[in-house]
């Protein structure tokens, strides 16, 4: 495998390392080898994925994910393509994601950029579910592993969820067009309020409802979970989703100081991980 170019190297990590994010901490426990491949995956997945939630006109979104569609097939050596796309092709990663898959990626966004808020939470899981095996799966793709559908289905949705919830952090653009209408029905409240945080106690209100629901998506997830065959990719995306869910806990128990003050991991989740990562050994 060869070593990714840091000007390639250096934008995924502007991409997806933010500091406090959960993959800037569980990339940290990815041997030696596996880093390159995941990090441009998630780098391409932020790339693609952002489009639909960023504050443009839909066509200008539309001709982003068109472009995203070319380049996927174009040459991945030539100098003039994306950074992302090529460090996907130095780090080996390409050669194993077929274009099907790749292409399931740009088309779920698509899909999301007239998507109209769920009605409930079962709703919801649905959505979230269908769009969020594809980026399970091309992780997985990268040491051609697979996951039994029934987990699939609920631990996409969960990270999916949990996504949602994490846009809700401090400083962060929240996501409050996919909220669910019979959460805002429940505690009377207006998206716009909630965007502009004009009614903070019915925001931790709903935090904390969302945060119990994905814990319990999560759980029905985890729960017999089989990934074959033995893979770093699948110990990797155990661990992000139990780091998932261990944050979710977290912010069960203090939604207000979620919103209120930023995240970042210390020894204790250090500790965790470790014991966890030796668990799936």
């Amino acid at each position: 495998m060869a070593d990714v170019p840091s000007v390639e190297f250096d934008h995924c990590r502007e991409l997806v390392l933010l500091p406090g994010s959960v993959f800037e901490f569980t990339s940290r426990f990815l041997p030696p080898g596996k880093l390159e491949p995941v990090l441009a995956l998630y780098a391409l997945r932020q790339a693609v994925c952002s489009i639909p939630l960023s504050r443009v006109d839909d066509s200008v979104k539309w001709a982003k994910l068109k472009w995203w569609s070319e380049e996927l097939v174009a040459d991945p050596g030539a100098p003039s393509r994306h950074p992302v796309l090529r460090a996907l092709w130095l780090s080996g990663a390409r050669a194993r994601l077929e274009n099907a898959q790749l292409f399931h990626l740009v088309s779920d966004a698509m899909a999301q950029i007239d998507v109209v808020p769920d009605s409930d939470e079962n709703a919801m899981l649905d959505r979230l579910a269908a769009f969020g095996t594809t980026e399970i799966r091309l992780e997985l793709a990268l040491d051609v592993a697979d996951i039994d559908s029934r987990s699939l289905r609920w631990l996409a949705a969960a990270t999916g969820m949990f996504r949602l919830i994490s846009s809700f952090a401090l400083n962060h653009q929240p996501e409050v067009a996919r909220l669910p209408l019979s959460v805002l029905a429940r505690h009377a409240v207006s998206l716009q309020q909630l965007e502009q945080r004009t009614s903070m106690v019915e925001l931790t209100q709903i935090i904390e409802h969302l945060s119990a629901v994905a814990l319990d998506w999560f759980s029905s997830g985890l729960s017999d979970l089989k990934i074959r065959p033995e893979s770093a990719a699948g110990q990797h995306l155990q661990l992000r989703w139990a780091m998932e869910k261990r944050r979710l806990n977290s912010i069960r128990q203090d939604a207000r100081g979620f919103l209120e003050t930023g995240k970042r991991y210390g020894p204790a989740d250090a500790w965790f991980a470790w014991r966890y990562l030796r668990h799936l050994r």
